[in-house]
């Protein structure tokens, strides 16, 4: 991470790449650290003064659907790099973000990649802000889905739970649900993010933000308590599969009724004037 030499949070190199250990120091300088998902049910604590100004809230790409105003807390800018690089770099929007930042809390850009096609920005391309990147292909390869990739805020999250076990880490607004306003990428496995993440949560490796979520058989175990958490368990996923069953049935009446309409999109997909990422990824395949 570039910034000043005497800042406490800036992240060493060894021979221009940024160790897992930098990160984990960086991280370890806070006693909590909150991670806000792009969702219209994150929630930032409210949290007491003594509290706030030890804990680092970290927002990914933009963050402008989750803060309407700029925000002084301690807080870490996350970018996504895919195979064109950050978004926010080459749509020239990284600026309109950090703004949003604002200093002294503001401690700088990590530009993650989570899968060895992506590609990682340089320093200088971060702009002027205190900068470094954080590769966890390796490390996500013989852990996530191999027909997915991991959503950004999962793959830190995970890696935090590993790497940085002295401080408490809370997530807000991860859901994995479509909402209204933001939409979900399939790309991800959201099912097996969400099962990862309340793996980690009943083991005490973090923690969800905001109102707590009541169990909802906790009440039928006191009452009924010759009843095994096994039978519960199996009962459950018999439910589910019945539900998902019949949703997939629904799934595919719509296919049916809307083929004109995918018709229709399609021919119009085709007409489009190439996206900036196409254009720069064809300028750099042209370039080698």
């Amino acid at each position: 991470m570039r910034g000043d030499e005497d800042r406490k949070t800036e992240i060493k190199t060894a021979a221009g790449r940024h160790e897992f250990c930098d990160w984990i120091e960086f991280f370890s300088e806070f006693s909590r650290i909150v991670l806000v998902a792009n969702s219209d049910t994150a929630e930032p604590e409210d949290l007491p003064d003594d509290v706030r100004d030890s804990t680092l809230f970290v927002y990914f790409n933009r963050v402008n659907r989750v803060l309407d105003t700029p925000t002084s807390d301690n807080t870490l800018l996350v970018t996504r790099s895919n195979q064109a690089g950050s978004e926010l770099v080459y749509r020239g929007i990284l600026s309109e973000m950090t703004a949003l930042l604002q200093k002294p809390g503001f401690r700088g850009i990590m530009n993650l990649r989570a899968v060895a096609f992506e590609h990682l920005q340089s320093e200088s391309e971060l702009g002027p802000s205190p900068a470094g990147t954080l590769d966890l292909a390796a490390y996500l390869r013989p852990l996530y889905p191999q027909d997915h990739t991991a959503s950004t805020g999962f793959a830190l999250a995970l890696w935090l739970s590993e790497h940085v076990r002295n401080v408490e880490i809370s997530l807000t607004g991860f859901t994995g649900l479509r909402s209204a306003r933001w939409k979900v990428f399939h790309i991800h496995d959201w099912v097996f993010e969400q099962s990862v993440l309340q793996v980690l949560k009943t083991h005490k490796r973090l923690t969800f933000g905001g109102p707590a979520e009541a169990d909802p058989y906790a009440a039928l175990r006191r009452h009924f308590p010759e009843i095994e958490e096994n039978d519960i368990i199996l009962a459950s996923i018999q439910v589910l599969s019945a539900q998902s069953e019949g949703t997939k049935k629904q799934v595919d009446q719509l296919f049916s009724i809307t083929s004109p309409l995918r018709a229709f999109y399609n021919t119009f997909k085709r007409l489009k004037p190439k996206t900036r990422k196409q254009r720069l990824l064809a300028a750099r395949a042209n370039s080698t």
